[in-house]
């Protein structure tokens, strides 16, 4: 079993304002990919992939793991712990979405968090993701109708467009099952590896 390369040490290592500008690119892709989402339910893991040789851009992808949404919940976390734990990183579990192919082909990226998108039937929100970082923090996004951040909590303090969002110490949903079933696959991975880079020099 390969261990995916987290990012956990970086972070650590980073001074808080670092962090949470980091902390805000994540949520930025956030807001961008729950805008172009097209499924209901998606069990997405986060990576960022640093500039190459020639290059100044680092870049953020996702990696959609399908889950089978009719299925109990304990046979979709047996299912889910079995994929990671077999492949030790979520790139390479039969079935996901290969798009991360196109841009970290070596496998290059570095693992930061592990969430779920719901996309909502009513007309007042048209999504919700929920994350939790390499670093521990838990990222709730809820978007509104015209696709605008209706909700924002993050449990540590992000800054995003320049704008700071401060940590709110008790975030709700991070007690609901969905929330707890993310933590346990985010757990597994960020655990299983140690490797680290200086991103911001």
């Amino acid at each position: 079993m390969s261990a995916v390369k987290s990012l956990a040490p970086t972070i650590a290592a980073m001074s808080e304002e670092r962090a949470a500008r980091l902390r805000g690119l994540v949520v930025r892709q956030l807001i961008d990919s729950t805008r172009a989402a097209d499924g209901h339910f998606t069990l997405l893991h986060l990576f960022l992939l640093p500039p190459g040789s020639g290059e100044t851009r680092f870049k953020l992808y996702e990696v959609v793991q399908p889950v089978d949404v009719n299925a109990p919940i304990r046979q979709v976390v047996e299912d889910v712990r079995e994929e990671l734990t077999s492949s030790g990183d979520p790139r390479l579990v039969d079935g996901v979405d290969d798009r991360w192919r196109r841009v970290d082909p070596d496998l290059r990226g570095f693992y930061l968090g592990t969430g779920a998108r719901f996309m909502a039937p009513d007309l007042k929100t048209t999504g919700t993701t929920i994350m939790r970082l390499v670093d521990t923090t838990a990222v709730v996004v809820t978007l509104d109708a015209a696709q605008e951040p209706a909700l924002l909590q993050t449990s540590r303090p992000v800054v995003v467009d320049e704008q700071v969002y401060p940590a709110i110490r008790q975030i709700p949903a991070t007690a609901e099952p969905p929330f707890v079933l993310i933590d346990t696959f985010a757990g597994l991975l960020r655990d299983s590896g140690g490797e680290a880079f200086r991103p911001f020099g």
